[in-house]
């Protein structure tokens, strides 16, 4: 027979009047006005206590913790003691001494708050080391407690057990109370941690709105995981003698998110915080790893050892709640990859003494992940010290087709498809900003680069055809949804090889007079004329074909892909230089090296009158005559008459005059 069918059968002994029917529909009745929050033992117990039976507590068994309601005057309870707080001496109003004592109990159902009155104080003083033994209270009522919560009195007619020869098998034991520290979860309440510290922690005062007090930060770690722990006031004071090794148990604390979206694990006033001599057997000690950076994920903790790859200056910001503090941010790598690192606080300064290629130790840096991008944070409860190991250097190159796969800073290699263009943004803070953008082109793919504010000056030195090395650059996701590659300030790149130039030496340039046919070489003259008509449009800066215009943007239809494109010109022209007078035909041509077209002007007209290519206006035709230019091309018979025609694949503007 169940507790509630008891229950019920009692009230029918007592109340004859009342069917079973209506028993269970006072019974359904009471857990409706409960809203959901009775359970059905919880509102039989109401609904008797209404009807003025009493309900032994002894009789029906324990209540689980979750079944209790506030108004019950005879429930029994067994759970195994979480907490506990010194007793109180105190006087009542009619002049006699009291004494209360608190404490947690807990069962597999709920936890639950106790008070326990007068003489049973002196049972559980003499009990002694109370935390993490069974309890059992009989014949206790429940009232509502100030926080909303329900909370059991044993009081005069109560019992009170330590340690009962029937204790029930189903209570938890006392280390199954404990969450590992990996699966700490953010707003968590009422947490119970223990785990062992990893560096020596730091002990500060405040000062906020008229208020003082003191904080101790540390970091804890188990074979699960580490995570901060922030202990508050009085709770940092029980702990300022805490040193590295040491184990520290904290019962009923809470875990909040740092300022860089982290968990950590904060002790306060209604807490308990403990410093054990030994290991308990529920502490799984944890297991020191050192991290590669290449198999770094989100997480509250690592530990790992790297070179530094670059190191910026120490700033001051001031945080949303108005707050100064410094930050410093570095590059570190190792033989898997590279990766930003930022310095808060107290660490920030630590980058004044650390130069490029030196080693670091790094303790207790949380990882996080921004916009696809996973980056290093250090903290107060951090270490870094310089390390006398030696790490070969990132070695880890991303191919451009890969791009989508990586959640780090990455180095690439490839070819500039492209004369890099410049040009000024606004930032939503109204600071004009320089940058420069490019194309990059690797054995897989190609895909655009773009440098920031002072790299943008060193990127539009790059000429068509360079190879580089670009190390420490972000992934992101450009309009057109490709992935793109964006420089942070700490971002650099070299050059790997020079590669074809671009401009000819004063020797190979041969004179029009002396053009033979079938030879290939460099003229350089003065445009006289265009012939026909002048066009402009773009290649594909991948496979060298002609874009098309869909949906509002220049698409290679070869890759079916959308693309930035390659600038080219097509036109007849004829040229002079002094020994002669030759025809000279583009078609095609990339005209990368002409900056007196504007890229986005020919760019923008394309797109809104929805044509693949651009004719010149008569004005910007007349534009380019008396301009010296340097062509590459074959000399070839014409089939119109005897005379040489020159066919360009290259023009270069020599001369703006």
């Amino acid at each position: 027979m169940t507790v509630v069918e008891t229950i019920v059968e009692n009230i029918l002994s007592k109340r004859r009047e009342l069917s079973q029917d209506q028993v269970l529909a006072l019974i359904e009745e009471k857990k409706r006005e409960g809203r959901g929050l009775l359970s059905d033992e919880g509102a039989a117990r109401l609904v008797a206590e209404e009807l003025l039976i009493q309900t032994r507590g002894t009789e029906l068994g324990r209540m689980r913790m979750k079944d209790l309601v506030p108004g019950l005057n005879d429930v029994t309870i067994s759970g195994r003691i979480l907490l506990t707080w010194p007793p109180q001496d105190f006087q009542r109003k009619d002049g006699t001494p009291g004494r209360v004592m608190r404490i947690v109990l807990v069962d597999k159902s709920d936890r639950v708050r106790c008070a326990v009155w007068d003489r049973h104080v002196d049972v559980l003083s003499r009990a002694g080391g109370l935390q993490g033994r069974v309890l059992r209270v009989g014949h206790a009522y429940t009232r509502q407690g100030l926080a909303g919560d329900t909370e059991v009195h044993a009081g005069e007619r109560s019992s009170i057990e330590v340690d009962p020869e029937d204790s029930k098998s189903d209570l938890p034991e006392f280390g199954e109370l404990f969450i590992p520290l990996a699966k700490l979860a953010s707003g968590t309440t009422q947490v119970n941690a223990i785990g062992v510290v990893q560096a020596e922690p730091r002990h500060y005062n405040f000062a906020k709105e008229e208020r003082t007090g003191s904080v101790l930060r540390a970091y804890i770690a188990d074979e699960s995981g580490s995570i901060p722990l922030v202990a508050w006031n009085e709770r940092a004071d029980e702990l300022r003698g805490l040193k590295s090794g040491a184990i520290v148990q904290a019962l009923n604390a809470r875990v909040r998110l740092d300022r860089n979206g982290a968990p950590e694990l904060h002790v306060e006033s209604r807490s308990q915080v403990q410093i054990l001599e030994t290991p308990p057997p529920y502490l799984k000690l944890p297991v020191t790893k050192t991290n590669k950076i290449g198999e770094l994920v989100p997480s509250a903790s690592v530990n790992l050892t790297a070179a530094i790859f670059a190191v910026g200056g120490v700033q001051e910001i001031k945080r949303p709640s108005g707050e100064v503090t410094k930050v410093s941010r570095l590059l570190v790598s190792d033989e898997t990859g590279i990766i930003s690192l930022s310095l808060w606080d107290d660490k920030a300064n630590l980058a004044t003494n650390l130069r490029e290629g030196d080693t670091v130790g790094i303790i207790g840096a949380s990882v996080r992940e921004r916009q696809g991008e996973l980056m290093l944070s250090l903290g107060m409860s951090g270490k870094l010290q310089k390390s006398d190991a030696k790490l070969a250097p990132a070695k880890t190159v991303t191919k451009l087709n890969a791009l989508q796969q990586s959640k780090g800073l990455v180095i690439v290699e490839g070819t500039v498809a492209e004369t890099p263009i410049a040009r000024q943004v606004v930032t939503e803070r109204g600071e004009s900003v320089d940058l420069v953008s490019l194309t990059l082109r690797d054995d897989t793919a190609a895909s655009r680069v773009t440098f920031w504010r002072d790299q943008a000056a060193g990127a539009l030195k790059l000429r068509s055809g360079v190879r580089v090395r670009i190390q420490g650059v972000r992934v992101r996701t450009g309009l057109n949804g490709e992935f793109e590659l964006s420089s942070i300030p700490l971002s650099r790149f070299e050059i790997l090889e020079e590669g074809e130039k671009d401009r000819p030496a004063w020797e190979d340039i041969r004179h029009v007079i002396a053009l033979e046919p079938g030879l290939k070489t460099w003229v350089k003259g003065v445009i006289l004329e265009l012939l026909g008509d002048p066009k402009l449009g773009f290649l594909c800066e991948s496979c060298g074909s002609e874009l098309s215009i869909g949906a509002g943007q220049l698409r290679c239809e070869k890759c079916n892909q959308p693309r930035s494109g390659k600038l080219m010109f097509s036109t007849d022209m004829r040229l002079d230089d002094g020994t002669g007078v030759v025809v000279v035909k583009l078609k095609g041509t990339d005209a990368s090296k002409m900056p007196i077209f504007d890229r986005r002007i020919v760019e923008s007209q394309i797109l809104k009158k929805n044509v693949s290519e651009f004719q010149l206006t008569k004005d910007q035709s007349l534009n380019l005559t008396g301009k010296e230019v340097e062509l590459h091309g074959t000399a070839i018979p014409s089939p119109e008459n005897a005379r040489l025609e020159f066919v360009a694949d290259k023009i270069i503007l020599a001369s703006a005059s």
